[in-house]
């Protein structure tokens, strides 16, 4: 590959992050009206990213849907993570205020645990924050996933412990 190799990837990777936020809020998936939480918004796009997303002639392999470079500081921010912080994490942005590549990797670390492991809930929740729920964002989330965050967030962990 010539030099210029790793700039059009990244290029590549911010095209297809901003098109997903485009046809997103186009569909109706995200409000145009409302305040969408920050993790639905960046997670979705940073899901979509790797070509494994898009493609399914990759096959059911998940290695080719792992976003690596959120993967990685995703890896490197559990070391640092407050203890059983999802909770947080899901009731407000304050974490994109404070450590933006922190919250972008939590974002696509959560959004790809939940497509991966709950994809009927995810879907689930995604419609009822489309259709303009008026309940706050941590109701909503306990009532599609439950309401035990410690439980969720160790999941989660376990998850990406188990991941390659």
């Amino acid at each position: 590959p010539g030099p210029y190799a790793a700039i059009q990837a990244d290029l590549r990777g911010t095209m297809i992050h901003e098109a997903t936020h485009q046809v997103a809020f186009n569909v109706g998936l995200h409000s145009r009206t409302q305040e969408n939480p920050q993790w639905v918004v960046e997670g979705l796009a940073t899901a979509f990213e790797p070509d494994g997303m898009r493609d399914s002639s990759k096959g059911r392999d998940q290695k080719y849907r792992i976003n690596r470079e959120r993967y990685v500081w995703f890896q490197n921010y559990v070391k640092r993570r407050p203890a059983n912080s999802l909770g947080d994490f899901v009731e407000n942005d304050h974490l994109f205020k404070s450590a933006t590549l922190d919250a972008y990797s939590q974002a696509w670390a959560l959004s790809f645990f939940l497509i991966e492991t709950r994809p009927r809930k995810y879907t689930t929740y995604l419609k009822r924050l489309a259709a303009g729920s008026d309940e706050d964002r941590a109701k909503l989330f306990a009532e599609v996933f439950g309401s035990n965050m410690r439980m969720l967030d160790a999941e989660m962990l376990r998850f990406f412990q188990r991941l390659k």
